[in-house]
C-alpha cells in the first residue's frame, strides 16, 4: 500500500519515538499542527491507526455570571437591599428601583420558585433574609473548577439553569490521542522513505516535463475528516425565508411599513379602544416626540364615528365603543406592535377600481412590546401576517388556507379552536402537535369586522392571521428559551440546521 508523505511522517513519529500512543502535541514535533489530524484520518481508515477523543464540557462564566459572585444574584440584591435599608417588605412595582430592566421577572419568579419569599398584597416579604442559595455556590464552583464531568447530577441541573438564566455558557472541548494498531507497527518496522510528492500540477511543470518525476498524491473522497461548518444565514433568517418562500408559492404578495407608526394606523384603524389596555405603557413602546404623526383627515373622521357611535357617513354599522375619541391620541407615534398596520395600509391604498379585484398580501418583520425579558419573551421580534380578501371567502376557507400553509411549513396534526381577537369576528387559534410536547399555540386569526372595513369602502370579506416567528423558531429548532435565539453562540450558530421541509 502506497502511503503519502504525510502519513508517512506521522508514522515515522511513531518509529522515532517508540511509543505506542502520542497525543497532538507530541506529535507535531514531528509533523505540522495542522496536518496531524488529515494524515491521522487516512491511517485510521485503513487500520494503521486508532484515533481516541476525550470529550470534555466546560463551564465559561458570561459577564453577567462574572458580576452576580461579586454582587450576588438578583434574588440577593433584593434580599440585601431590604436588609440594608431595615425594611420589611418591599412593592414588586419597586423592583425596578433595585434591578436592571431584564432581571425584574426573572428575580421575582426565582425568588417565589426557591420559596424564598411570600406576595402579601403585591409586597415582597421574604422569609429569611440571610438563606444560602445553592445558585450562589455554584457559580463559585464553576470559578474554579469549570469541568462539568466533575460534578453531581443535581449540580448539573443548577448549571443548566443557570445557562438559561445568562450566568453561564458550556462549551465542549475535545482532547485527541492516537494510538499505532498492528498494521501500523508492522510497516514502522522497516525504514520509512519520504519521497516528493505534489498535489497539484502547475504550467511549469507539465511544460518542463518535471512532472514526471514527482509522486502525485491521489484525491480520495472517502477519507475521513473533521466537521467543517462553513458560512450560512443563522436559523432565524432560515426560518424567515423558509416562511416567506412558502407564502409566494401559495400566490401571495409582499407588504411593508414603517416601524415608527402612529396610533391611528397601529389601534385606530383596527377598532380598539383609545382606553384599551394594549396602548398603555406596559405593552406599547411610545416614541419621544409622540404628536408629531401625521393622519388622513377624511379617514380619521370615518375611523372616529365608528368608534364612538358605530357609525359611518351616517349609516349605522355597530354600536361603536360609546366613547369620546380623542384625535389627538391617534397622532401620537409608537413603535408598531403587530405587523397588521401593513396590511390595513394596503387595504387603505386600493383604489376603486382595485378593490373590485382579489388580494392576498403578507408581511414578514420585526414589532416591538413591552415585555419583561424572560424565556418566552422578548421586546423586539419577528411576526408573520397576511389577509386575503375576495368576493366569497369565508372562514371555511381561512381554516383551509392555515391548514395548507402549516403543513407546508412541516406541522402535519393541525387543530382549530375558538378564541378571541378585537378586530376579527370569527376568529380562531390553530395549534399544531409537536412529539413529545403535545398541542401548542401557533397562530392567530378571523375574519375582519365591518368596523375595520367600512371605513376603507371595503365591503368583501377579509379573512386575516397572525404568527409570531420566534415561537415558529423555537418549535423548529427544539428551544425553551426565546433568548437562545440572538445570543450568538458560535458554537450553536455551527452546528444548527433548519431542516427544510
Amino acid at each position: 500500500m502506497e502511503l503519502h508523505n504525510d502519513e508517512k511522517r506521522l508514522l515515522k513519529a511513531f518509529q522515532e519515538s517508540n511509543e505506542k500512543t502520542m497525543n497532538l502535541e507530541e506529535l507535531s514535533k514531528y509533523i505540522e499542527k495542522e496536518k496531524v489530524m488529515r494524515a491521522a484520518f487516512w491511517l485510521s481508515g485503513r487500520d494503521f491507526l486508532e484515533i481516541i477523543e476525550n470529550k470534555t464540557k466546560l463551564c465559561e462564566l458570561t459577564k453577567l455570571g462574572k458580576n452576580s459572585i461579586d454582587f450576588g444574584i438578583p434574588e440577593r440584591k433584593v434580599a440585601n437591599y431590604i436588609k440594608e435599608n431595615n425594611l420589611e417588605s418591599i412593592p414588586i412595582k419597586d423592583l425596578s428601583k433595585i434591578l436592571e430592566k431584564d432581571e425584574t421577572g426573572a428575580a421575582l419568579g426565582n425568588l417565589k420558585k426557591k420559596g424564598l419569599v411570600e406576595i402579601d398584597k403585591g409586597n415582597i416579604v421574604f422569609k429569611n433574609l440571610d438563606y444560602e442559595d445553592i445558585e450562589e455556590e455554584i457559580l463559585k464552583k464553576v470559578s474554579i473548577n469549570p469541568d462539568l464531568s466533575t460534578y453531581s447530577k443535581d449540580e448539573v441541573k443548577l448549571v443548566e439553569n443557570l445557562k438559561k438564566r445568562g450566568f453561564l455558557n458550556l462549551k465542549e472541548v475535545v482532547d485527541r490521542s492516537f494510538e499505532i494498531k498492528d498494521a501500523g507497527t508492522e510497516f514502522i518496522k522497516n525504514p520509512i522513505e519520504i519521497k516528493e510528492e505534489i498535489t497539484q500540477l502547475t504550467r511549469e511543470m507539465i511544460v518542463s516535463g518535471k512532472w514526471k518525476d514527482y509522486f502525485i498524491r491521489p484525491y480520495d473522497a472517502k477519507i475521513p475528516t473533521e466537521d467543517v461548518y462553513p458560512a450560512k444565514a443563522h436559523p432565524m433568517s432560515k426560518i424567515i425565508q423558509e416562511v416567506n418562500e412558502v407564502l409566494i408559492s401559495m400566490g401571495f404578495k409582499e407588504v411593508k411599513s414603517q416601524i415608527v407608526q402612529t396610533e391611528f394606523w397601529n389601534f385606530d384603524t383596527l377598532f380598539e379602544p383609545q382606553d384599551h389596555p394594549a396602548r398603555d405603557m406596559q405593552d406599547t413602546f411610545f416614541v419621544k416626540y409622540p404628536n408629531t404623526g401625521k393622519v388622513p383627515k377624511e379617514l380619521l373622521e370615518k375611523v372616529k364615528g365608528i368608534h364612538e357611535c358605530g357609525t359611518i357617513d351616517g349609516e349605522k354599522i355597530s354600536k361603536g365603543w360609546c366613547y369620546k375619541f380623542d384625535e389627538n391620541v391617534s397622532k401620537r407615534t409608537v413603535l408598531r406592535t403587530h405587523t397588521t398596520v401593513s396590511s390595513i395600509k394596503y387595504l387603505a391604498s386600493l383604489s376603486e377600481s382595485e378593490r373590485e379585484n382579489p388580494h392576498k398580501v403578507f408581511c414578514i418583520d420585526r414589532v416591538f412590546r413591552n415585555e419583561t425579558i424572560d424565556y418566552k419573551h422578548l421586546p423586539e421580534f419577528y411576526q408573520c401576517e397576511g389577509i386575503v380578501m375576495a368576493e366569497d371567502v369565508n372562514f371555511d376557507n381561512l381554516v383551509g388556507i392555515l391548514k395548507e400553509f402549516l403543513r407546508k411549513l412541516g406541522f402535519e396534526k393541525v387543530r382549530i379552536r375558538p378564541a378571541y381577537f378585537p378586530f376579527t369576528e370569527p376568529s380562531l387559534e390553530a395549534e399544531v402537535y409537536m412529539e413529545g410536547k403535545g398541542w401548542l399555540e401557533l397562530l392567530g386569526a378571523g375574519v375582519f369586522r365591518p368596523e375595520v372595513l367600512e371605513p376603507f369602502g371595503i365591503k368583501k370579506p377579509v379573512l386575516a392571521w397572525g404568527i409570531g416567528l420566534s415561537r415558529l423558531a423555537m418549535l423548529r429548532l427544539g428551544l425553551t428559551d426565546i433568548r437562545e435565539l440572538h445570543k450568538n453562540d458560535m458554537e450553536w450558530l455551527k452546528k444548527t440546521a433548519v431542516n427544510e421541509q
